[in-house]
Parts: C-alpha cells; sequence; structure tokens
C-alpha cells in the first residue's frame, strides 16, 4: 500500500524523485502494472473532456437532429407495438376482417341489416345466419355437401353464431370459417364434420 501511495506522488510531482527512484520504483512488476492502469485512466479522462468541450461547439442543428432521430424511433417503435397487437388480436379472434364470408360478431342492426340486403341480393350463393345454433348451421352444411354430422360435445349444438356461409365455396373453407369462432372446433374426416 505503502508503495502505491508513493507512486500516486509520483505521478503527481515527478520532479521531486531522481532518476534512481522512479526506476527502481517501476521495477516492481506490480508497481509497473498500477503506472500503466494510471497513465491508461488518465488518458481515458483526458479524452472525454476534450470530447465534451467539442461537443460544447457543435452547432444547435445537430442536437436538432439528435431529438430528431429520437422522436422517429419512438414513433416507429409505437407503430411496431401497434402493428404487433393488432396480429396477437387477430391471431386470439381469428379470421380475416376482411373475408366476404365471415359476418362481424356485432350487435349493430345497422351492419347486420346491411348484411342481410346482401344476401338477399344473391339468395343462390350466400346463405347468413343471425344468432343460429351451431347445430342449424351444420346439418344445412350437411344437407347441402352430402356429408354426415357428428357431436362429441352435445354442448357444442346450442352454440350461437352470426356469420355467412358462402354456398359457392369448398366445405373444408366453410370449416376453417367456423373454427375461427372463439368456442367453435370443428373437423372434416371422411365426408363426416365432427364437432367438439
Amino acid at each position: 500500500m505503502k508503495d502505491i501511495e508513493q507512486l500516486l506522488k509520483m505521478l503527481e510531482r515527478p520532479q521531486d524523485y531522481t532518476d534512481e527512484e522512479l526506476q527502481k520504483l517501476m521495477s516492481d512488476p506490480e508497481m509497473r502494472e498500477y503506472y500503466e492502469l494510471m497513465v491508461s485512466a488518465e488518458a481515458g479522462f483526458a479524452l472525454r473532456k476534450d470530447e465534451a468541450t467539442k461537443a460544447e461547439k457543435r452547432p444547435m442543428i445537430l442536437s436538432l437532429g439528435n431529438r430528431f432521430m429520437r422522436i422517429a424511433a419512438m414513433f416507429i417503435g409505437v407503430l411496431m407495438l401497434s402493428g404487433i397487437a393488432f396480429a396477437a388480436y387477430r391471431l386470439v379472434v381469428g379470421g380475416d376482417p376482411e373475408s366476404p364470408t365471415q359476418e362481424m360478431r356485432t350487435a349493430n342492426p345497422t351492419q347486420q341489416a346491411g348484411t342481410l340486403q346482401q344476401a338477399q341480393t344473391d339468395p343462390n350463393s350466400i346463405r347468413t345466419f343471425e344468432n343460429a345454433e351451431l347445430q342449424q348451421i351444420l346439418q344445412e352444411l350437411s344437407d347441402y355437401y352430402h356429408v354426415g354430422v357428428e357431436y362429441r360435445n352435445e354442448q357444442s349444438r346450442h352454440i350461437r353464431l352470426y356469420t355467412k356461409w358462402d354456398t359457392t365455396a369448398p366445405l373444408q373453407q366453410i370449416i376453417e370459417l367456423l373454427n375461427g369462432f372463439e368456442k367453435v372446433s370443428v373437423r372434416l374426416i371422411d365426408n363426416q364434420i365432427i364437432a367438439e
């Protein structure tokens, strides 16, 4: 510890020491390592001080540019989070809101009336189910596509749905549409619709 104190004093006032005293102190490898660390630290502090002085001399435009970049980065971050949140919502809710074959789950009467009107314009290809039990929907699908229906869970028969069925679509597409609803699990196996 005494050698370190002497090294610190030597660094502060090297003119107070002879060359022989300096040589003797530097001959110890441990003291040499401490000396190199102190010199490196001092050079680092000097460099930081020099950079801080130069930063004070920079024009205000650069700091405005930095602020703009930070604001832009925050804005992009918010957009990305919004996109991720929307994607997660779509995965949980399921289905595509733009899909012509899926009715939005809402109690808004004006929207329901609009979809009824659209279904009435082409009654041969669009069938609208409003608050219909899954049993009714699957029975109509069964009759239309000539397949059987099996219920492995009796409660699933009474699940009520708002949806549209495009009769020109393949049955597998309709099954996927129904599976987009939260409580519905329907599969097509060997010409048999299985509801669980």
